[in-house]
């Protein structure tokens, strides 16, 4: 049985840091997707397992940078929970509003983290898709050309896909981060103007 991570931080770097590693994985994959396209031209025989290597890989690639966003999420929500509990008691003596601040920020958190996932595994889900309507294009396929020629634009289109996607979950963290600190923030300048 496999020891549970501890939770990793949650700091506003976390987005970007993403982001990029997002960003990374997709210069890897289209790097590899440039290497297979080059073997193929020089070695036609090696077209279909260098296509089953690729398409393994960036599968793999997705299926793994999905996973770790959704674990990197999950332990964000659990540290969120942990730090939310840990306020809660230092402050159950205070005023009646700050308590309710804290409870709005937990949902706004909550309700983001939900968004997050939602749309991690949507994204997963489309790529799974884009995969499979891939294989069946390229066993569809009649010649090499053709086939490098579906390769290079699937390769394109999940390019901008993934770029797109990184740029929604980006948004939507901030967002939350906005959601979640502006009850607080408000609150505590109630609280230096008393």
């Amino acid at each position: 049985m496999a020891t549970p991570r501890k939770p990793k931080s949650l700091s506003a770097e976390s987005a970007p840091k993403l982001a990029k590693k997002a960003a990374s994985a997709t210069e890897t994959m289209m790097a590899k997707a440039a290497d297979a396209v080059e073997a193929t031209r020089e070695a036609p025989a090696m077209l279909a397992p260098a296509f089953d290597d690729l398409i393994h890989e960036t599968t793999q690639k997705a299926v793994s940078d999905a996973r770790d966003a959704q674990e990197t999420l999950r332990c964000a929500t659990q540290e969120a929970l942990v730090q939310t509990r840990a306020a809660y008691d230092k402050m159950k003596h205070a005023a009646e509003d700050v308590t309710d601040t804290i409870e709005t920020s937990y949902v706004n958190v909550t309700r983001g983290i939900g968004e997050l996932n939602q749309k991690a595994l949507e994204g997963l889900k489309a790529q799974a898709d884009a995969s499979l309507e891939h294989f069946k294009a390229l066993a569809a396929a009649r010649s090499i050309p053709e086939a490098l020629s579906l390769q290079t634009d699937y390769a394109r289109r999940q390019f901008e896909v993934i770029s797109t996607q990184m740029k929604e979950m980006t948004a939507l963290a901030q967002k939350v981060a906005v959601e979640a600190a502006e009850p607080l923030k408000a609150t505590f300048e109630k609280s230096l103007a008393a």
